[in-house]
């Protein structure tokens, strides 16, 4: 059963504690729950993902934005969630031209929590936006605040120590969204900007909790996001792309330090890197 958080997303589970020198302990554990998503697009199954089944709504908004299906929220003709047995299905009517985006990336295979690419049929056009030539500044202190409080707002973290978070902020405001996926939360941070009536390159800063890779900056520059700033590290290939399409990449987050990667023209007193060896662009 679910815990009442006030969030949802949260379960009991049976557990037994084990500590050195002391008799096992059996209590009720709260767990974050994961479950599977599948979208049927105008009829057709899409993708099933891994996913805790809360915010849905925002998940498929920002999966379907990052994917490219969509351009508009107003090419929604209809859908309904419905649960079922093996977890939840969500079903679209899609408008012809975003139906016709579909069709050229429908899936293979079914995607974990963790997956932002799996079962995409061919590597070409893995990077299908332009890059970011936004012009803005902010301060170092700022983007650690904005971090520090997406961790505070964490609700399904606090009670399980297992949920991913995003935050996406603009000049007036942000929001935090949560999953057992750090593609999920991603995702369901920029759903729930769309559907706040967030314009695309309006957010400022997108912070994650996790390890950033190439998918997590796909997500940003689909957003038009130009700062991307993650607790954790960075891989080589998030550098690549976000040094060749114009995005601030910064991670190890915490501490009062930050390692800027990319770009650090945006973060005011940090000194670009020198320039690194020129890699290929993704096409």
């Amino acid at each position: 059963m679910r815990v009442d958080t006030g969030c949802g997303g949260v379960g009991w589970s049976a557990a037994t504690v084990l500590e050195a020198r002391c008799a096992p302990v059996e209590h009720e554990e709260a767990v974050l729950e994961e479950a599977a998503v599948s979208l049927v697009i105008n009829g057709a199954p899409y993708a099933v993902m891994m996913a805790t089944p809360d915010h849905l709504e925002d998940f498929f908004r920002g999966f379907l934005w990052s994917e490219g299906v969509l351009r508009s929220l107003a090419e929604i003709v209809a859908w309904e969630a419905v649960q079922v047995a093996e977890g939840w299905a969500i079903y679209l009517q899609l408008a012809d031209a975003a139906a016709a985006r579909v069709a050229r990336k429908r899936r293979h295979i079914i995607g974990g929590s963790a997956c932002g690419l799996c079962g995409t049929p061919c590597f070409r056009g893995l990077v299908p936006f332009t890059p970011i030539r936004r012009a803005l500044w902010l301060d170092a202190d700022v983007i650690h605040d904005l971090l520090a409080q997406m961790q505070a707002r964490q609700a399904l973290n606090r009670h399980t120590g297992t949920a991913h978070a995003a935050i996406l902020a603009r000049p007036q405001s942000d929001l935090v969204r949560e999953d057992i996926g750090r593609h999920n939360a991603v995702d369901k941070a920029v759903g729930a900007a769309l559907e706040q009536g967030w314009a695309r390159d309006e957010a400022v800063m997108l912070g994650v909790s996790s390890r950033l890779t190439f998918e997590m900056v796909l997500k940003a520059l689909g957003f038009g996001v130009p700062i991307v700033a993650a607790i954790s590290g960075v891989s080589s290939l998030a550098i690549q792309v976000a040094d060749s399409h114009g995005l601030t990449l910064i991670g190890y987050t915490r501490d009062a330090r930050m390692t800027v990667y990319a770009h650090g023209e945006r973060i005011r007193g940090c000194t670009p890197a020198r320039p690194r060896v020129a890699m290929p662009c993704l096409k």
